[in-house]
């Protein structure tokens, strides 16, 4: 199930500003998904699960597998569930300095809400 087709993914990745993400900072593999498409961007220090401790916070967003432009070995989809909220890392060496600004944004943006207090995250 998927809400963008490949043209229309190719098209989204020209005209607009995509992420490349992955599951943990250190995973070897990696995904694209448009900057709209990151949800709830939190700063986080704990990997979650039975995972390593990890160097220093890292930005994470939610986003949904049908997101993903290209990359799909980070997650391996069962269309009849389809589709699959993942919760993914935005590292910023892997991307440009224009969209880690906008992470930053979003996510100064998002603490400075009154519904939100970001302080447990960071």
């Amino acid at each position: 199930m998927a809400i963008y087709g490949r043209e229309s993914r190719r098209m989204i990745e020209k005209h607009e500003l995509t992420a490349i993400v992955r599951r943990r900072w250190n995973d070897p593999h990696s995904a694209k998904a448009p900057l709209a498409a990151l949800r709830e961007l939190a700063v986080k220090n704990d990997p979650g699960g039975v995972c390593s401790p990890i160097p220093r916070p890292f930005p994470y967003a939610r986003v949904w597998c049908d997101q993903l432009i290209e990359g799909q070995a980070i997650h391996r989809c069962d269309p009849a569930t389809a589709p699959h909220e993942l919760q993914l890392c935005v590292v910023e060496t892997d991307n440009s300095a224009e969209l880690n600004a906008r992470v930053r944004a979003m996510l100064l943006h998002r603490s400075r809400s009154p519904a939100r207090n970001l302080e447990k995250d960071l």
